[in-house]
């Protein structure tokens, strides 16, 4: 913990939430609150790569209403956890696991381009905030599943379907988060035709999710697909 402690620079830092350990490297969960916050849910989790060796230390992943989920993929070694991206807002929830890499430590899985770089948001998009009435004319279902693979592991589907109410036209945008065999890299693709369809039938069907949180498998838009007819 005095390793830990030293490595960490960051001042508005008012509590160290967890701290896991794997040869030399530290996965360590901050949480920073302002004097003035009600509640523990205005915390701002900051979640770092830590060497234990070199004292340095990288942010991975930052954001609020942090929930560990499980440890999940072929040997159970990837932790997977949910989060918002902001507080008092219309948050974009957000799905991510750590994994580690001997030498290098801890990474977190999908990155995105965020805002500010000093706080990264990484992972697959569980659900968007401001979607749908009142924000625009449009009726809105969110899908999202963490699904099993054939080779025990895992992957990450979501998809999002909106028809516009006063023009009728339909928007669907699918996507796959996943993990390369050969390489071991993330992979992100969005799909169209039947590999969307079929992936949108794994998103809908319950018994395939490995893992919390699984959203909108009661909605429209699963019924029709499941169905086989549109929506």
């Amino acid at each position: 913990m005095t390793a830990v402690r030293r490595a960490l620079h960051d001042r508005s830092i008012t509590a160290i939430r967890e701290v896991g350990v794997q040869d030399g490297f530290a996965l360590v969960m901050t949480a920073s609150r302002d004097g003035d916050a009600p509640t523990p849910a205005s915390d701002r989790w900051t979640i770092y790569n830590v060497s234990l060796i070199t004292g340095k230390s990288r942010v991975l992943a930052s954001g609020y209403v942090v929930e560990l989920l499980d440890w999940i993929g072929q040997k159970q070694n990837e932790l997977a956890i949910s989060y918002s991206h902001c507080y008092d807002c219309e948050p974009v929830k957000l799905f991510t696991v750590f994994h580690f890499t001997k030498g290098i430590g801890w990474k977190a899985r999908w990155s995105n381009s965020t805002k500010d770089a000093n706080y990264p948001q990484p992972g697959a998009v569980v659900s968007y905030g401001d979607v749908g009435a009142p924000y625009t004319d449009d009726d809105v279902d969110q899908m999202f599943a963490v699904l099993s693979t054939a080779d025990g592991g895992f992957a990450v589907g979501s998809w999002l379907h909106s028809r516009n109410i006063k023009t009728g036209k339909i928007d669907d945008e699918v996507y796959r988060y996943s993990i390369d065999k050969t390489t071991g890299k993330d992979r992100l693709e969005k799909l169209s035709g039947n590999l969307a369809l079929n992936w949108k039938r794994r998103i809908c069907a319950e018994s395939n999710a490995v893992v919390g949180p699984s959203l909108g498998q009661d909605s429209k838009a699963c019924r029709a697909v499941l169905k086989g007819t549109p929506k």
